[in-house]
């Protein structure tokens, strides 16, 4: 399973009000050249669930076109809730027309005076195969998109500060 981490230097309840804050997450969608970026939130039973439906363009290697469009429509449902001094969120990505989704657990757990984002995540594809190397490749594509999310994040943050 990928994992990725990360330190904030402002506090868990900053960070969280930033990352599901829908003003910001279309700004981050749409810095990182996302387009037609679609956000709802829902808040019930301790739960905030956001929705997120966006277009998301790709730079394919040869042996994933025939399986995967250049422009997918993909659909992210993150499910944020309190735990103790932490935040967690189970999300679950759907890349429509193709067999990948993605399902992470997320923490936000204090780290000194900041806080620290941790994202494992599993991607499955399911195709003969080649459904392994497309495992491999939606990983790597998503730890590059997690990373280019958080420096934004970070930049953002340090701004407002």
């Amino acid at each position: 399973m990928p994992k990725f981490s990360i330190n904030y230097s402002q506090d868990i309840d900053t960070v969280y009000r930033f990352v599901t804050d829908p003003k910001n997450i279309k700004k981050r969608c749409e810095s990182l050249g996302e387009k037609n970026v679609r956000i709802k939130v829902d808040e019930a039973g301790g739960t905030k669930t956001i929705t997120v439906t966006r277009e998301i363009e790709s730079d394919l290697p040869a042996f994933a076109k025939k399986l995967f469009n250049s422009t997918n429509t993909v659909i992210e449902r993150l499910e944020w809730r309190d735990a103790g001094d932490k935040k967690t969120c189970k999300s679950h990505i759907d890349v429509q027309g193709t067999p990948a989704k993605i399902d992470s657990n997320i923490t936000i757990s204090p780290s000194g005076t900041g806080c620290t984002y941790d994202d494992e995540f599993e991607v499955t594809v399911k195709v003969p195969l080649i459904g392994k190397k497309l495992e491999e490749f939606v990983a790597k594509t998503t730890l590059d998109g997690i990373r280019d999310e958080h420096q934004f994040n970070q930049r953002e943050l340090a701004a407002t500060s």
